[in-house]
């Protein structure tokens, strides 16, 4: 009588290639091993014949984390540097669009921008680079709202609250502070997911604290 012969295919997971690698959980540099999962066709359970790759991964020897083999080539310095700069640039076109909610690109509100942006990057910023921003502000179809939301992800309160102090002295640097500008900064609040109370207070806070405007002169007589 003839046996039963058993045979089948699994999945055996091995390697113990590895090094060091910018582990994200860890947030550090780990030890990590490249593992590959390869078919086998299996007699009595046992593999014995290699056959098709059907996954390989990184595991991270500290956490046990695991992950695409891309995250090998993850340079967190790059990234970090990549995401500071896409947070300035959403950044000054937030304060370039709160400045043209009410219609009018104030003098003194390019300065005030000019002056915050100045201390965000620290360096000078020339006023051809507001220029340039308010050109594109005006013919982008992204708004106020679609700009603080793609910020949001990357803030803390204290980010957030930070924004919307910046776009505030934008507004109401020409001494005034209509519907318009009210309206916008109130989206912002809202796609920056801060509380009524806390945009309410934050409010309140730098319409105290900013002075009063100086008096401009008359305007001449109609001609």
């Amino acid at each position: 009588m003839l046996g039963l012969i058993i045979f089948g295919t699994r999945g055996v997971t091995y390697g113990s290639e590895g090094g060091q690698f910018y582990c994200p959980d860890c947030d550090g540099e780990k030890a990590y091993l490249h593992r590959k999962v390869r078919r086998f066709f299996t007699l009595y359970f046992i593999p014995l014949i290699p056959l098709d790759l059907i996954g390989e991964y990184i595991e991270c020897q500290t956490c046990t984390s695991t992950y695409k083999p891309s995250v090998l080539s993850f340079d967190p310095k790059a990234s970090e540097k990549r995401e500071e700069a896409e947070f300035r640039q959403a950044m000054r076109r937030v304060l370039v669009l709160m400045m043209l909610a009410d219609g009018v690109a104030d003098e003194s509100e390019i300065e005030a921008i000019q002056g915050i942006l100045g201390k965000l990057e620290n360096r000078t910023v020339p006023r051809s680079e507001i220029e340039a921003e308010i050109v594109k502000a005006k013919n982008g179809s992204e708004d106020l709202a679609h700009y603080c939301q793609s910020m949001a992800g990357s803030l803390n309160d204290a980010g957030r609250e930070m924004v919307v102090r910046a776009a505030l002295l934008v507004a109401t640097a020409d001494g005034t502070f209509d519907e318009s500008e009210k309206t916008a900064l109130a989206k912002m609040a809202t796609a920056l997911n801060l509380s009524r109370a806390h945009f309410a207070g934050i409010v309140a806070e730098v319409l105290t604290a900013v002075p009063p405007p100086e008096p401009r002169a008359p305007a001449g007589p109609p001609n």
